[in-house]
This record gives structure tokens, C-alpha cells and sequence, in this order.
């Protein structure tokens, strides 16, 4: 069954209809790593930013409004124009990576727009691992993050704390 709707006058690409780049996850963090540079993004800075910067708005809902509508994590309606959906109860390091996560969407899957998408929160596949590949490149940049992990005594909570992430997400980015 197919995943596209219209919404608004727009036809929207959803969920597990959204294709794929096919790229290998060390092409995906070099890509991050790029829109980095070409926006002059660096570790610790306000990913929000970022979001505006490409025309991208963040809007929170409360528990109630994610359990009675089905909303979207990000919702790209056109080129510069998409929407970020965080819920209230997640923590600011946990909404960092989340936003850049979907950033993530809209740059590698959306092609900056001129594919609407709505991808959900609950999504899983080869898109997601690819939209967390590009919000790890782009928090954690892998050689920074090697070099850190170099460090004598360096903890995973002191790793967390340079690159502003959650534990979970310095943790799993060590391991990878």
C-alpha cells in the first residue's frame, strides 16, 4: 500500500515509502561533516540554529496531542520550508540529536525540499540508521570524537559533554 498522501495541496512521501540514499554510513558522516563546514556549524553549537538557517521551523506538542494525531517528526513541505516536532517530555540533549536526526531526513532524503516528506517518529529502516549516521557525523565529527576517546581517563560523560549529547549517544557512538 502506498505510504503518499495529499495534504494541503501538497503530495507527501511518508514513512516507509522514503528512499534511501544507499550510501555507505562513512559517505553519510562525511556528508555531515561537510554541511558543517559549509555553514560553519561546530561541536557544542545550537543545532537549532541550523534549522532556521535552512528554513526549518521546531515546534513542541505535549504527550496528548502525540497519542491523538499521527504527527510527524518532520514534515517537509517545500525548499526551505519544513517543520521539526519534538515532544515536551524529551531532554534538551535528547531533542539536539533528535533535531539533528531530522535534519538528517530533510538533507539526505527530502533533497532539500524538493521531495515532501513526512517522516514519523516511530520509523525504522535503512532511512533512520542513515538519519542517525548524519546526526552523529554531524554532533560527534568521528575524527574529533576519536581523538577525544584518546584521552587519558576521558569518561563517557566527559565525551557527552563536549560534544552535547545524551550518555546513550556518546556511549553508542564509542562503540561503534
Amino acid at each position: 500500500m502506498s505510504q503518499s498522501i495529499i495534504r494541503d495541496e501538497i503530495k507527501y512521501v511518508r514513512g516507509d515509502d522514503i528512499a534511501p540514499t544507499n550510501q555507505a554510513k562513512t559517505v553519510v558522516e562525511t556528508f555531515a561533516k561537510d554541511v558543517a563546514s559549509q555553514f560553519g556549524f561546530g561541536i557544542g553549537n545550537d543545532v537549532s540554529e541550523l534549522v532556521r538557517e535552512l528554513g526549518g521551523r521546531i515546534r513542541y506538542e505535549d504527550i496528548m496531542e502525540s497519542i491523538e494525531e499521527e504527527s510527524g517528526s518532520i514534515v517537509v513541505h517545500g525548499q526551505h520550508d519544513f517543520d521539526i516536532t519534538l515532544p515536551h517530555y524529551t531532554s534538551a540533549l535528547r531533542d539536539r540529536f533528535t533535531i539533528a536526526h531530522e535534519l538528517g531526513h530533510f538533507l539526505l532524503h527530502s533533497d532539500l525540499g524538493a521531495t515532501p516528506i513526512i517522516a514519523y517518529r516511530n520509523g525504522s529502516g535503512r532511512i533512520e540508521w542513515e538519519a542517525n549516521w548524519f546526526a552523529a557525523g554531524l554532533l560527534m565529527p568521528a575524527e574529533e570524537f576519536r581523538a577525544e576517546c584518546q584521552l587519558p581517563d576521558v569518561s563517557t560523560a566527559q565525551l557527552a559533554a563536549k560534544f552535547g549529547v545524551s550518555l546513550d549517544a556518546a556511549r553508542i557512538r564509542q562503540e561503534a
